[in-house]
């Protein structure tokens, strides 16, 4: 079967235009925030007013020294200006601290959307370098560049420079509508600049993108304790240093290649204030000493004049670096809302399972994404209530391939899975998983308690918590602990935590999935950390363990299967065969050469470890 007949193979990613981005955005505000609106509202109007009352102070102060105020006019003018700036500096205060609250709690909502939305994808997309991809660059912008919290102030900061620039507008529009139009041409001319200085820096640092988390994932590899013993015993410092310094370099080009277009950028800039200046200074002067255009204007009119033209450039600037940051953060954020609006698997809906009575693989096709190789080619075999299997067979037989397609991790592209007879597909998701535990090869344990580890519901049912650990000979070793259950694991993350060895994980994991009271209890390659005399416990007490339930177990050691009620031979695919051990040994010439090839091997090992030592000097 081609890529092309995979349903799993690479999905087109959702459209998402930037106006969805938008709309998806403001509306996660709204749902969790609505006050926020009302904040952002009322720090534009408060902060265009204060602009605006700070150019009629010098006004108001020109004008009364032409008047001929009194010194006590003077005072009462500056008492009244001090108690309006206080009480507007203290609103300004209070409304600024409710925007940072604000900022904090949005801060941590999208990084758990983010999170939330990641254990809902189906889990293909999670190995789709597509979707992978995507990832990268949605969660890029929220951690590193804070484009989410960047995009709301720049709303606000843009809201309130439109405000500003309408009442500058009518207050220069009072004394010559010209003069307004001349100043909007020279901002147009920076506003051009601006825009295409903007588009520039856009997609410079959409190229760089795949290069930063190249940079990232060789920075943090070098530092990551798990790396260390392959760095050290192979020497992969030095290839480490240069793969980081390529990196490095390639980012020092790009930096030097940003500042020179942003210096040229800077001094065109810069030309044009200055040409705002001499325009608006000129203006002001020949209207404070001719009538050449319009009647001859005060002192105070003469402040206004060149004061709100510096306002005006610098506000009309903000306004257009406003809006062209806004839409190149929500270009930024594209990618955040694309993977928001992903497929989820846990669909609502559908039956509800009831107690198992029989599980069943009906002719099962199954290729992975991107591959053509077929895993499984018309797998069939069932299992009953109760029963405990093993599944055997060659490396890349497709073991662990059977245990992601239960726990529907994966769909099989041809053929059924049924559930006392019905297609697993046909049930809830979230239910059908409460009928599953499981072991993975590639388990993890989470820097939580060890309560929280194994009861991940938090039922609190120390009994049954004490029960599995006793069972998995960890009862002890937790006891041991001056904190018990509630020690933490992971001391990278806690300082008084606790990290167990290899073989006490695993045993940890396995309580785990003891623990939870599922129909069916799934262990895939649950001794591989652990030493020969515990891998026997387990073995011994396989039963005991799994009692009431049915248990799939799944090792590449095949002497680990004669527990088992029946045994499961997978080989090209297919079931080879599906018996007893004592029926495979007498019947099935596969399995019999498999396994004896592995207890030859076993019993040439235990030969050589049980060897009596003889020195050197004891031979001569």
């Amino acid at each position: 079967m081609s890529t092309q007949d995979n349903p799993q193979a690479t999905a087109a990613l959702p459209p998402v235009s930037a106006g969805k981005t938008v709309k998806t955005l403001l509306g996660i505000l709204w749902r969790h925030d609505k006050g926020y609106f009302a904040v952002m509202l009322l720090l534009s109007l408060a902060g265009a007013a204060a602009s605006l009352v700070n150019l009629l102070l010098p006004k108001m102060l020109l004008d009364g020294v032409q008047q001929g105020w009194g010194a006590g006019r003077f005072v009462q003018a500056g008492l009244l200006f001090a108690a309006v700036k206080y009480l507007a500096v203290q609103a300004l205060a209070w409304l600024t601290r409710r925007e940072k609250q604000h900022n904090y709690e949005m801060e941590r909502l999208f990084p758990m959307l983010f999170a939330e939305k990641t254990t809902r994808l189906n889990y293909p997309a999670l190995e789709d370098p597509a979707v992978l991809d995507l990832k990268e660059r949605a969660l890029f912008p929220v951690t590193n560049y804070g484009a989410l919290m960047q995009l709301f102030s720049t709303v606000l900061d843009t809201f309130k420079a439109l405000l500003t620039l309408v009442g500058l507008s009518a207050m220069l529009a009072a004394f010559s509508w010209w003069f307004v139009l001349a100043l909007l041409i020279l901002c147009a001319i920076a506003m051009a600049l601006s825009g295409r200085f903007m588009r520039y820096m856009r997609q410079a640092m959409q190229e760089m993108i795949p290069v930063n988390r190249r940079y990232g994932y060789y920075a943090n590899a070098a530092t990551q304790a798990e790396f260390q013993k392959e760095f050290r015993l192979y020497g992969l410092n030095t290839l480490m240093r240069s793969k980081v310094s390529s990196y490095t370099d390639e980012i020092t080009t790009w930096l030097h290649r940003i500042y020179v277009r942003q210096g040229n950028y800077e001094a065109l800039q810069a030309l044009i204030t200055a040409l705002m200046r001499f325009i608006a200074y000129g203006y002001a002067a020949v209207r404070a000493l001719t009538p050449m255009w319009g009647p001859q204007i005060g002192l105070g009119d003469f402040s206004v004049v060149v004061l709100a033209t510096e306002n005006f450039f610098s506000t009309f600037m903000q306004l257009v670096t406003g809006i062209f940051t806004f839409i190149q953060t929500v270009s930024y954020l594209v990618p955040f809302c694309q993977y928001l609006a992903l497929p989820e698997a846990a669909q609502p809906g559908g039956a509800q399972p009831g107690p198992m009575r029989t599980l069943a693989f009906d002719n099962v096709h199954f290729c992975y994404p991107h591959t053509d190789r077929m895993i499984l080619d018309g797998l069939s075999f069932e299992i009953t209530a109760g029963e405990k299997i093993s599944i055997v067979g060659l490396n890349n037989a497709g073991k662990s391939t059977i245990v992601k397609l239960i726990c529907r991790l994966f769909e099989p592209q041809e053929g059924r899975i049924l559930y006392n007879g019905r297609d697993i597909r046909e049930y809830d998701y979230d239910a059908w998983l409460w009928q599953l535990s499981c072991v993975f090869q590639d388990f993890r344990l989470f820097p939580f308690t060890l309560r929280d580890n194994i009861d991940t519901a938090g039922s609190g049912d120390e009994a049954r918590l004490t029960g599995v650990l006793a069972e998995t000979g960890m009862l002890e070793a937790v006891q041991a602990l001056p904190r018990g259950l509630d020690t933490y694991l992971n001391k990278s993350v806690w300082e008084e935590a606790t990290d167990f060895s290899g073989g006490q994980r695993q045993k940890l994991a396995i309580a785990r999935s003891l623990f939870r009271p599922a129909e069916m209890v799934i262990l895939d390659e649950p001794t591989a950390a652990l030493d020969p005399l515990a891998e026997s416990e387990v073995y011994e007490h396989f039963h005991e363990l799994t009692r009431g339930r049915t248990a799939i177990f799944i090792s590449h050691r095949m002497s680990s299967s004669t527990f088992c009620d029946r045994i499961l031979l997978l080989q090209d695919g297919r079931a080879a065969a599906f018996d007893s051990h004592h029926n495979l040994m007498r019947g099935h010439n596969l399995y019999r050469r498999l396994f004896e090839a592995q207890a030859q091997n076993y019993r040439a090992e235990q030969t050589v470890q049980t060897e009596p030592y003889v020195s050197a000097a004891d031979a001569v």
